[in-house]
């Protein structure tokens, strides 16, 4: 990694910092098959993961799942999804492993799950241990019968790993989605979104954010990347205030949007970024990659709900 990007990863780590955690929230409106199917899950993804066990972590993927992972390009699909799990277990091995939710939640055709994740991680035939701490969000598809299988996860770091670049897999199928094509924009919340998506935009590269947090429901949780968990306005306004003025300049700034899946009150955005940035003697230019899951309320505009982003 190039001083200049471990100078902004850096950045990120120091911003993340001032954000709040949040509490445990009580779970919302899921079933007691569907939290028990998700208890299971998770119970089988340590014991995989621990095991060194890549088939099993494959079991409950749609067909076409999204994998968001933190430093490697978007997977997409359940062969390369195993491709990816197949070479992290390949390269590493794994004595320590836990995921602790924060909030399940029924949205609809999906039910959400966002936690954090601690991970003790060994490259195997090396004797040095690394510590991974950071967050996950779940998306999970609800079937005609009411199963679920894990449509979209993404996760990220609390501050930039010293392994970083041995978390990126060559060999695994991925794309930067932020050089793929947008999704077009067309008549209703599109095209808010899409209105919403250029003032974030101008909010950003001008180091405003006090506008950036408007974007943010008052109970609206960030998941944030080379951070911890931001939730609720008074913490939200403290973050991007902070975070805005931290910034480097940015000489281009470019957030784009893949996929939407509407349903109803809750509006799910995959979205990417591209940035051409300077930091004092330093430049370069970054992709990235996030989930937004936007919430309208009372006919109101949408505002951001829950959010996680990570660098490709």
């Amino acid at each position: 990694m190039t001083n200049a990007l471990r100078l902004v990863f850096l950045a990120a780590s120091l911003l993340g910092s001032v954000a709040i955690p949040a509490a445990a929230r009580a779970d919302t409106e899921v079933t007691r098959e569907h939290r028990a199917a998700l208890d299971a899950y998770r119970t089988a993804m340590v014991r995989a993961y621990l095991d060194g066990k890549p088939d099993v972590l494959v079991r409950d993927l749609s067909e076409t799942v999204r994998l968001l992972p933190a430093y490697q390009k978007t997977v997409l699909g359940k062969a390369d999804a195993a491709n990816y799990y197949r070479a992290f277990l390949k390269r590493f091995a794994i004595s320590a492993f836990d995921r602790q939710p924060i909030e399940v939640a029924d949205i609809g055709q999906r039910v959400i799950e966002i936690g954090r994740f601690t991970m003790t991680v060994a490259v195997r035939g090396s004797a040095e241990t690394h510590a991974l701490a950071g967050k996950y969000m779940d998306l999970w598809e609800k079937s005609p019968s009411g199963a679920l299988t894990l449509h979209t996860t993404g996760w990220n770091h609390d501050e930039l790993p010293k392994i970083a670049e041995q978390l990126r897999f060559a060999e695994v199928p991925s794309v930067h989605m932020a050089l793929q094509a947008r999704v077009p924009v067309t008549a209703g919340i599109r095209l808010e979104l899409a209105a919403l998506q250029k003032l974030e935009e101008s909010a950003i590269a001008q180091h405003d954010g006090k506008t950036w947090a408007l974007l943010y429901a008052d109970d609206g949780i960030v998941l944030a990347n080379h951070g911890t968990v931001v939730s609720g306005r008074k913490a939200l306004d403290e973050y991007f205030e902070s975070h805005a003025k931290a910034l480097p300049v940015f000489e281009k700034l470019d957030l784009r949007s893949h996929l939407f899946d509407e349903l109803g009150d809750y509006v799910v955005e995959y979205s990417s970024g591209v940035v051409t940035w300077k930091m004092n003697e330093w430049s370069g230019v970054s992709l990235g990659k996030g989930i937004l899951i936007w919430r309208r309320t009372g006919g109101g505009t949408p505002r951001i709900w829950r959010a996680i982003s990570m660098y490709d």
